[in-house]
């Protein structure tokens, strides 16, 4: 996704402008993309994946730390080894973090940050304590040489940004996002992006904390401190957590309101706390978010995936296997050794009533849950211990009950040669339903495996090879729909017919 026009005039704005203003107007715009490239960096993490990372602050300071260090021995040279040690440091923290889900990583990652704090104070011998570190400027960019470096790293972290969540980086980022679970059924690693979103935001974070001391001469304990965590939360916020502008808008709220509320003194902090609130109000999204909007401009449409009249080549195993499988969850036996199998070019349905473990077979299958015995194989490869991404990535794709995560053009859309679809047609009406028949034969047609959950009986006589019913966790019927359907335990546990009991 490219910027708007717009957009672009209010990226490149502020830096040509500054550079013909007296340096009052250089430090302030200095300082506002030193937060912005703060922002940006959190963007990745809290905007794009969704996750409440409380450390952004702490990797801002190693970097303001690093190049006090290191500044009067290789001079501008610590500027890009700021970003590097803390993008390092976010990468050894993520690694056991990151798996971490809601509160916990939030924790996790307030835990690094007062590690940081507490060794910027104690580590005296280091860091210089509570009275910080100064004197290391005199090799380093200051001026309107700092500005241009700071803004020529901020344009090109935005432009970078808006490219890649532009297109299906996005939408892979709103399944982590919204649906984490569903994501991993489409072979996408919820770790692995996260870690990386977390080093190249703490790069960021680094190289901000490095221009900062530049910019100040002067690094103590409060740029690893929770004030600084808590002004980029906000005014990330404020800007738009999404928008690629978000991090600049937030970042010239955050240096401007100050000094515009600076006559109310002691209320200043109130009438900021009003604007933010009236802001978070009537802006959700956030501010950029908002002049789009009152600029007319119309949103970006969602990606689409739609089935082309050629199916994307199938790539992967040609049959699955399911042998004595079972899923206990507490003192319920879920699934009760549970045998079936699957080829490529064959609609396997799964009917049974509810709580029969029918979505609990698709789970163990893609990974989502383990089973507790038996053995579930690709091609004879076993898998049952795989996670989903990775049973993903072997050509087992998935989707979920009503099409909110993942619908069946995404799935097919993996290129996976077997497809777990858990209700297709739920909330279809007939011109769908006759779609989706259409679509399933030409997957069938196509080489794909397809191992489908509905209740609508009707269309799965129509379009399955095979049936395989469960009940309470086990196969009581298997083979071609009208036997099955005629089966008497099947007409009895399932389609509820009493005669038959």
């Amino acid at each position: 996704m490219r910027l708007a026009s717009f957009w672009l005039v209010v990226l490149l704005a502020p830096p040509l402008l500054a550079l013909f203003l007296p340096g009052f107007a250089v430090h302030v715009v200095t300082l506002i993309g030193i937060y912005a490239l703060l922002g940006v960096g959190y963007q990745l993490v809290f905007g794009q994946l969704g996750a409440l990372n409380l450390a952004q602050g702490a990797l801002f300071g190693i970097g303001a730390y690093t190049v006090a260090l290191m500044a009067p021995a290789i001079g501008v040279l610590s500027f890009p080894l700021a970003v590097l040690v803390a993008g390092a440091v976010a990468a050894l923290a993520a690694w056991p973090t990151l798996r971490l889900h809601s509160h916990y990583f939030a924790l996790a990652t307030l835990a690094l940050a007062a590690l940081a704090n507490l060794i910027a104070v104690n580590a005296e011998g280091l860091t210089g304590g509570a009275n910080g570190l100064t004197a290391f400027t005199a090799g380093l960019p200051r001026g309107r040489v700092l500005l241009i470096i700071v803004w020529i790293c901020l344009i090109a972290a935005i432009l970078a940004q808006a490219q890649l969540f532009g297109g299906s980086w996005g939408e892979k980022a709103r399944l982590l996002r919204e649906t984490p679970l569903a994501a991993a059924t489409l072979g996408i690693d919820g770790g692995r992006w996260r870690l990386v979103a977390f080093a190249a935001g703490g790069a960021l974070a680094g190289g901000a904390g490095a221009s900062s001391a530049a910019l100040s001469g002067v690094v103590s304990p409060e740029v690893t401190g929770f004030p600084l965590m808590v002004l980029c939360l906000s005014f990330v916020v404020l800007g738009g957590a999404r928008h690629p502008m978000g991090a600049l808008v937030g970042a010239v709220i955050a240096v401007c309101l100050p000094e515009l509320f600076r006559g109310l003194q002691s209320a200043w902090l109130l009438a900021y706390a009003v604007a933010t609130l009236t802001v978070v109000l009537w802006a959700p999204a956030g501010v950029a978010a908002l002049v789009d909007r009152l600029r007319g401009a119309a949103p970006p449409p969602p990606p689409s995936v739609e089935l082309g009249e050629r199916l994307p080549a199938a790539t992967g195993p040609q049959r699955l296997t399911l042998d004595n499988v079972t899923k206990r969850f507490g003192g319920v036996e879920a699934l009760a050794g549970v045998s079936l199998s699957m080829k490529r070019g064959e609609i396997v349905g799964l009917v049974g009533p509810n709580g029969s473990g029918k979505t609990t077979l698709l789970n163990v299958v893609n990974g989502l849950e383990h089973a507790d015995g038996g053995a579930i194989a690709l091609d004879g490869v076993r898998i049952e211990r795989l996670p989903p991404h990775a049973i993903a990535r072997l050509g087992v794709a998935r989707t979920f009950q009503g099409q909110a995560a993942v619908s069946v053009p995404q799935a097919v859309a993996t290129s996976a040669a077997l497809l777990l679809l858990d209700e297709p047609a739920a909330g279809l009406g007939e011109r769908e339903r006759t779609e989706l028949e259409r679509t399933l034969q030409r997957l069938r047609d196509g080489g794909r495996g397809v191992l489908i959950v509905d209740h609508d009986i009707e269309l799965l006589g129509r379009v399955c090879d095979r049936l395989v019913c469960l009940d309470r966790g086990r196969v009581i019927a298997e083979g071609p729909p009208a036997a099955v359907r005629a089966d008497a335990r099947v007409r009895a546990s399932f389609l509820g017919l009493e005669e038959a009991a």
